[in-house]
Order: structure tokens, then C-alpha cells, then sequence
């Protein structure tokens, strides 16, 4: 990604990028740089190619035009004329020597050259006859420094015709051109832009009585004669008086317009006239270094990726790229204005591409996850199931949360007698545990159960995780069942013939559990704990106390009362606990007894109300009922006969009906 990001940093779109928000910040700045007062542009406008037609002058003008512009400002109190005409084409030599004279002999005058040509009639021997005009710098560089897109932004400054037009001439090393606007906007912004036609009328007289006072056009006698001429009054005069006078064209057919950043094209006199209000000014733009926008873009990517890592949705990162993206185009904004180049392009195409990465590795690690989570569970959970965790992940929490569920424990009964038979035969009671689990397993798999764990011969399996599954305690009941009627061909197919009757002992409790993944960091299992899950292993070892195959805890009985027929056994208080809880055993499906059961039920029911409140007489009647319709059931006979004994002899005050297990 880092590398992307750099590529794009040095590429030529980029860079193209960056110009053009330089360009349309330059445009619509956030804080608007007024100019520095005291300057002004003279411009051969269309007014003054007309006026001069009209006596018959085409462009380019003879160079007296030019001297007669020049007097006129000199006369007018123009503190500098600064010239961007480019006189490189020698012409008629009395024409060339009364610009080289009059431009020599006005003092406030730069004019325009280039690195290897300065105009032609300032030539070294001319410099060198003259001295005296010549102690000082009268001409400057007009390069146009162009991007490569051919537009003008970085202005150059020593040398220049911008800082020739300081004594002495300014020596900062430039910038980015702080703009002011197109030319318009300038003269909106009360700089006069003036057309040079009427300084060249007015200049006309002046030049006439300079060439009568020195008709040899020497550049002393020149200057003596300027020295002598009254200065110019009125408007012509106010609007220049004092000020930095930028000569220029701005008329079509002159081809001196030039593509600018603030418009498609302005007069070239503009890039200078501006470059020359940034140093007396505000100065100009610095870009910062390369090195500095890297840092920055580092910064701008490790926010992102940490947003990334951070948060469980792309929610997070999408808006923290979001944010930083106008941080970006707003500050890289603002900074223009306060005088410093911030390129955005980078930093804002490291948001894309760090984004577009955290996107993918965030689809990388949820594809990642749903295959660990199939990995995880497909063995152990319904199909369904893993397909709906696999969909949305999120619905489990593997570091840890409370959930309500019910645990299911089941153990084989004659085990212990199979294994002794088949202690010589390994594989066989292999092949007998494992059709045990196998179709154990499937039958809780098909009513929703998480299978936990397998312990030798017995099962462990969670009903409402990982997935919910809104009637848990009926699903585990069912399934409950559905074991136990599975236990018969087992026996059939392998037991009988061994002379052993193997039988399920089950244990079901339902509760809030804490739900995680557990275990080290070589291997881990999702799993459950809690009381409810010890509760649930010892209702399984109590089946034994209670003669029954099916035991279960209070709040499992409450769910599925109504649903499925249960029957209280006794107030147990299992070991490592105080409080008892109320234990049922479970019958099956509340429409499928018989009238038999129905009855039994009905007289156990009652027999076991009036044990627990004590009417030991009514309770004793009751049960005998029960006993005679369902003979050889343990907890009947034993509460029967409790109750018969107490009839005659009643326990203390504080009896409770509660029976201790004091082992698991």
C-alpha cells in the first residue's frame, strides 16, 4: 500500500492534481490578499492600437511610440517604469537609438531581457560608453517559467524583471505566485489599469522638444533636456504619481497573453506586476517539501488503519476517511491563503487506498472468520445453524457473554458391564461408543443442540448457542426423548448379544450462562460454565438416587408445563450447594400418555402436594393410588412410605422435604 501510495506521489497525475486545487485556490482564495497600494498597469490596450491606426501605425510600434510612453510616466512622477516589452529585433537606427537614449536618461525605467539577449540597444559597448546610467540594474528577466502543463505558478525571483524594479533589487529565491486575480479583478480591487494611449499623446510633445535639445540623441544631453521639462499634471499624472508603473500589452494581435492560473489567459505584464505585490507584499506561497506531504500522508494512513483495527465494522473507518479527507481539503485550503502550499493529492489518495485496503482485509478477515466459525462448529452443530453464523458472525461472541440456554448431559447406564466384556476387544467397544455417540449426536444436531463435547460415553450439548434458539428448554426436552428411544437399537444391534442392557441417563438444566471460547492458546473450545451447567451434570448422575432416565431442573420443567408432562420428584440439594431446588422427571408429550399415565400422574401430583405441605395423611392415600397404577417407581414408593411414617410420627417443625446428594 505505502508503495502505491508513493508511485502515485511522483507520478505525473498527481502532480497534476496538486496544480489544479493550487489553481482553484488561487481563484476563490479562503482569505483574499489585497494588493499592496502604489502600483499600477499601463497596457497597449485595443483603445490604443485604434488611436494610433488612425496615423497610420500598425504593432509592433515604431520604438518612438515606446519613447513617448516612457517621457510621459517619467514626466507624470512615476516612481519606476518597469517595461515587459522585449526589444531584441534591431529597427531603423534613429529609432533605435532614441529609445536606447530616452530609456537611459529616465532613471525610474526597467526594461524586459531574457538570460541571453537584453534589448538591442543597450548593447555592452553602449553600457560600457555610458557608465553612469548603468550603476544600477536596469533590466530584468522576463522568463516564463511554465509547468509542464504550460501554465505559469512559480515565479523566479533573482534576476527578474519583478525584483529589478526594487533599488536594490530584490534577492528572496520566489515561490508560488500569491495571485490576486485576473486583471478584472485587479482593477476591481482599486489598482488603476490604465490604457497607454493617452501617455503616448501625451508624451508626443515632450519627445519633440527633447529631440530639438539633443538632436544627436546622446543619452546626457538626453537627460539634461528631461530634466528641463515641466512635469505633467492632472488625471494622467494623479494616477500614477509615486507609483510602480507596469508597462504591458493586452490587446489581440500583440501576442503577449499568457495562461495564468487564475484565468485562461491575461496579459503577461500580470505574472509580473503580481510576482512584484508578493515581494512587496505578503510574499510568496511555499510549497512544502516532498518529504513533509509523505509524513503527513504516513500519518493520515496510520489513522485510518488504526480506525480499521479498532472497530468491528467498516462504519468507524469509513467516517474517520471521511473526516480526514476534508481535513485535508480544508487545511491544504486554508494554508494557501496563510502562504503555504499543502499538496492534497497525496494524502488524499493514501485515504482511498488505505480505505480500499482496510475494506479488503476486513472482507479477508470476515471470510477468514466464517471459515473458522464453519471449522469450529460444522462438526458439532446443525448445518443450519453454522450456515445463519456464518452469514453474520457477529451473532456469537467468542470472547465471552451471558446467555440463556439449556445444557444437556447424558451418560450410558451398563456401560461399566460392556466394558468388562469387551476389555479384550477394544475395537468392538469402539465401534459400540461411537454408534452410540453418532446417533446421539445426530438426533441433538437435528433439534438445534451445539455439541459441546464428548466425555468417553457421555455427551455434553448446549441448546440456544451459539444461535439463538427461542424454545430451548421444549428443543432439549424433545431431544431428551428422542435419545432415549435411540438407546433400544443399540442394544438390539450390539448389547443383547453380550448380555448387557445399556440405558441413558439424562440431565437437562436451564439457565444464563457465561458463553466463550476457552482454553489455551494451542487449543480452544467454545463452550459454556456457569451453575446452571453443574447443575445440569448432576441432575444426570442423580437419575441413579431417583431410579428415573430423564431428570430436570425446575426452570426447564416451567418452560415446557403444558407442552410436555413432567412430575416433581423432590427439593434436592446437590453437593457444593445450600439452597435445594426442585427436580422433575420427564414423561413425554403431554397428549401422547395414555389414560393410565394420565391417572398416575394425577394421584402423584397430588400425593406430592400434600407431602410437601405436610399433610402426610392425604399424602400417604394419594401415592398408594400412584403406586398401585405405576408399581416399582422409586420416588413414589419412597415418598409413600416417608409419608405413611410421618402420619404417625411427625417430623420436627423445621422438616423440610428436602433430599441431600452427597456425591456427584
Amino acid at each position: 500500500m505505502a508503495l502505491l501510495v508513493v508511485a502515485f506521489h511522483f507520478s505525473a497525475f498527481c502532480q497534476a492534481l496538486d496544480r489544479s486545487f493550487f489553481d482553484e485556490s488561487s481563484r476563490h482564495p479562503l482569505r483574499a490578499s489585497p494588493p499592496p497600494g502604489q502600483s499600477a498597469l499601463v497596457l497597449v490596450d485595443e483603445q490604443t492600437l485604434s488611436a494610433l491606426s488612425q496615423q497610420g501605425l500598425r504593432w509592433p510600434f515604431p520604438r518612438a511610440i515606446f519613447a513617448q510612453l516612457i517621457v510621459a510616466l517619467q514626466q507624470a512622477g512615476a516612481a519606476q517604469v518597469v517595461v515587459d516589452f522585449t526589444f531584441f529585433e534591431e529597427t531603423a537606427t534613429e529609432q533605435d537609438q532614441l529609445l536606447a537614449a530616452v530609456a537611459a536618461a529616465a532613471p525610474s525605467v526597467v526594461l524586459a531581457r531574457t538570460a541571453e539577449r537584453p534589448p538591442v540597444f543597450w548593447s555592452k559597448a553602449y553600457r560600457s560608453a555610458h557608465p553612469q546610467f548603468f550603476g544600477k540594474t536596469r533590466t530584468g528577466l522576463v522568463e516564463f517559467n511554465a509547468d509542464g502543463d504550460g501554465v505559469a505558478r512559480m515565479y523566479v525571483v533573482p534576476g527578474s524583471l519583478a525584483a529589478a524594479a526594487f533599488d536594490p533589487p530584490a534577492l528572496t529565491p520566489g515561490g508560488l505566485i500569491r495571485w490576486h486575480g485576473g486583471l478584472e479583478q485587479v482593477r476591481a480591487q482599486g489598482v488603476p489599469v490604465l490604457s497607454a494611449a493617452p501617455y503616448i499623446a501625451a508624451g508626443k510633445p515632450i519627445l519633440e522638444h527633447l529631440i530639438n535639445a539633443a538632436p544627436d540623441l546622446d543619452p546626457e544631453a538626453v537627460a539634461r533636456a528631461l530634466s528641463a521639462e515641466p512635469a505633467l499634471s492632472g488625471e494622467l499624472a494623479a494616477a500614477v504619481r509615486g507609483h510602480t508603473v507596469f508597462i504591458g500589452a493586452n490587446a489581440s494581435g500583440t501576442f503577449d497573453v499568457k495562461p495564468l492560473p487564475i484565468g485562461k489567459v491575461e496579459p503577461g505584464v500580470l505574472l509580473h506586476w503580481t510576482a512584484w505585490t508578493n515581494l512587496a507584499g505578503n510574499g510568496f506561497i511555499t510549497a512544502l517539501p516532498r518529504a513533509v506531504v509523505l509524513l503527513g500522508t504516513l500519518l493520515v494512513m496510520g489513522v485510518i488503519i488504526w480506525a480499521g483495527h479498532h472497530r468491528t465494522t467498516l462504519v468507524a473507518p469509513i467516517a474517520t476517511a471521511v473526516i480526514l479527507s476534508g481535513v485535508v481539503l480544508f487545511g491544504a485550503y486554508a494554508a494557501t491563503s496563510a502562504g503555504w502550499f499543502f499538496p492534497p493529492a497525496t494524502p488524499l489518495a493514501a485515504v482511498l487506498l488505505t480505505l480500499l485496503g482496510v475494506v479488503a482485509e476486513s472482507y479477508w478477515l470476515e471470510q477468514a472468520r466464517k471459515r473458522e466459525i464453519q471449522a469450529m462448529f460444522g462438526a458439532y452443530v446443525d448445518p443450519g445453524v453454522v450456515a445463519q453464523l456464518v452469514k453474520d458472525p457477529d451473532s456469537i461472541r467468542l470472547r465471552g457473554e451471558r446467555r440463556e440456554a439449556t445444557v444437556f448431559f447424558s451418560d450410558l447406564a451398563g456401560f461399566t458391564d460392556l466394558s468388562e466384556k469387551l476389555q479384550d476387544q477394544p475395537e468392538q467397544m469402539v465401534e459400540v461408543v461411537n454408534a452410540y455417540l453418532d446417533e446421539t449426536s445426530e438426533c441433538l444436531l437435528n433439534h438445534g443442540a451445539y455439541v459441546d463435547k464428548y466425555i468417553g460415553d457421555a455427551v455434553m450439548a448446549v441448546f440456544g448457542v451459539p444461535s439463538p434458539l427461542p424454545d430451548h428448554a421444549l428443543a432439549a426436552c424433545r431431544a431428551a426423548l428422542a435419545a432415549q428411544k435411540l438407546i433400544a437399537g443399540i442394544n438390539t444391534r450390539y448389547a443383547s448379544a453380550l448380555g448387557v442392557t445399556l440405558a441413558v441417563r439424562i440431565g437437562l438444566n436451564t439457565g444464563e450462562l457465561i458463553v466463550g471460547n476457552v482454553g489455551s492458546s494451542r487449543k480452544k473450545n467454545y463452550t459454556v460454565m456457569g451453575d446452571p451447567v453443574n447443575l445440569a451434570s448432576r441432575l444426570e448422575g442423580a437419575n441413579k438416587t431417583f431410579g428415573t432416565h430423564i431428570l430436570i431442573g425446575d426452570e426447564t420443567a416451567r418452560r415446557v408445563s403444558g407442552v410436555l408432562a413432567t412430575r416433581p420428584l423432590a427439593r434436592l440439594r446437590v453437593k457444593g450447594k445450600q439452597e435445594a431446588i426442585e427436580v422433575h422427571t420427564l414423561l413425554g408429550e403431554a397428549a401422547d400418555l395414555t389414560p393410565r399415565e394420565r391417572d398416575f400422574l394425577a394421584a402423584y401430583l397430588a400425593g406430592y402436594e400434600a407431602y410437601v405441605n405436610r399433610r402426610f395423611a392425604d399424602a400417604a392415600a394419594a401415592l398408594a393410588r400412584a403406586d398401585a397404577l405405576l408399581p416399582h417407581d422409586l420416588t413414589t414408593r419412597r415418598l409413600r412410605e416417608d409419608s405413611a411414617r410421618y402420619s404417625l410420627t411427625p417430623p420436627p417443625a423445621d422438616w423440610e422435604p428436602i433430599l441431600t446428594l452427597e456425591s456427584k
